[in-house]
């Protein structure tokens, strides 16, 4: 009976020590899963450093050193993507922002970074394209239907360009420059009414911090609104093409 008693002591202890073991291994993994995202965090710290005193090349080495720590990590490409789109690198830029959304789709900040490059390749479709894949999960980011708005702008959906005009004001009743932009949409729609409404706004909102780059744009716009909205349509074709009178 004694004997049977130790072995079960002998036992239990065999198994406290393996299960004290067990647990130890597992704060060591946790505590090198914790180092390695301050690791990765710091290297883009100082990737960013580099990239903001001209070192594009010695940011773009630390990221890649990361890279081949931790090829999935989507912030690398990300940043990878701004330091190769600030250095006028396009190509690498594109490459970069598509990995990291390869990565991770839901990956916003590369979204808004790819939609940046296609808009300066003037490649407006495939911008809006990415601004509207944003959009889906930040409705209500008013920045980001000012950069839909002026996307449609340039493919000259004039109705769409109003609808996100119109949100972001929604969003924020005061953006000012959502409601200069509307007054040109809504003269080209020959809305007069409502471009005069947006003239207003935009009057009172740039008095209240004394704009008056915007107060002379809604002046101008107020002069040329009028001196259209009672004209007929031959008369309108013929003050805005040549031969002018």
């Amino acid at each position: 009976m004694i004997k049977v008693f130790q072995t079960k002591i002998v036992f239990l202890c065999l198994f406290l020590f393996l299960f004290g073991c067990g647990g130890q291994e597992s704060k060591e993994d946790q505590t090198s899963a914790v180092s390695q995202v301050e690791d990765s965090a710091t290297l883009i710290k100082l990737a960013v450093r580099k990239q903001e005193t001209g070192a594009y090349d010695e940011a773009i080495a630390i990221l890649d050193k990361l890279l081949k720590v931790n090829s999935l990590y989507a912030p690398a490409y990300y940043q990878k993507g701004l330091i190769y789109e600030e250095w006028d690198k396009r190509k690498e830029a594109l490459a970069s922002y598509n990995k990291a959304i390869e990565i991770d789709p839901t990956y916003n900040d590369a979204r808004l970074g790819l939609a940046s490059l296609y808009d300066k390749s003037v490649l407006n479709e495939l911008a809006l394209e990415q601004y509207l894949k944003v959009a889906e999960t930040r409705n209500d980011d008013p920045e980001v239907h000012f950069k839909i708005a002026l996307e449609y702008w340039y493919l000259q959906d004039i109705p769409k360009t109003a609808e996100h005009y119109i949100r972001v004001i929604e969003i924020n009743p005061e953006h000012l420059q959502a409601h200069l932009n509307l007054i040109s949409v809504h003269e080209r729609m020959k809305n007069w009414e409502e471009a005069l409404k947006e003239i207003a706004i935009v009057r009172r909102l740039s008095e209240k911090t004394n704009n008056q780059q915007a107060i002379g744009i809604a002046e101008n716009k107020l002069k040329f609104i009028k001196g259209r909205m009672n004209l007929t349509k031959k008369d309108i074709k013929r003050k805005s093409e040549p031969p002018f009178d």
